[in-house]
């Protein structure tokens, strides 16, 4: 019964693997996102760029958006840096208080739901503001960026693009969707 059991396992492993369905995955999965490290580079990431076309209307509304919970965000962030060092200091005892580890974990994760919601609701502003088409292809840039700057191609780019008040704007908004 065994034998049969890890035939049928191995079977069912061999198809998934070699199904030209699985090797189409969505972007955003990890088998998209290593494709998208393969097939996109600088000159993507330009294309990308241009097809953004940001004019000065959209610029203005999206710095207001990124202003917006900027101090919130900070203030999170801080917080869980905090948390961080209080649960490493708790650790280090000799008998650790579970109950209190619990408790910072507890507070740590509900700091990360409030940056992420945040991340979330900037996302769906930057939507609407930009349209689906130009959302995506900023999404594709935000996850494309650090990829990029591991292998270089950022600061071709930066040396290329011409526009660097947009650019500049780029990086912010890039930077607020990681």
């Amino acid at each position: 019964m065994r034998f049969r059991f890890v035939s049928v396992f191995a079977l069912a492993a061999t198809v998934f693997c070699v199904s030209p369905l699985w090797a189409q995955s969505a972007p955003g999965t990890a088998d998209g996102v290593a494709r998208l490290k393969d097939e996109y580079g600088a000159a993507e990431f330009r294309r990308d760029f241009r097809q953004l076309d940001l004019k000065a209307d959209e610029a203005t509304k999206i710095q207001g958006l990124l202003e917006r919970d900027k101090h919130g965000l900070d203030l999170a962030r801080a917080e869980i840096r905090e948390l961080q060092a209080r649960l490493a200091r708790l650790l280090l005892d000799e008998k650790p208080d579970m109950a209190e580890i619990q408790k910072i974990v507890r507070q740590s994760l509900e700091a990360e739901y409030t940056i992420r919601m945040v991340q979330i609701q900037r996302s769906m502003a930057l939507r609407e503001i930009l349209g689906d088409k130009r959302w995506t292809s900023l999404s594709r840039m935000a996850r494309a960026t650090a990829f990029l700057a591991k292998r270089g191609d950022l600061k071709e780019l930066a040396e290329r693009a011409g526009d660097s008040e947009k650019l500049g704007l780029l990086w912010e908004i890039l930077k607020s969707l990681q």
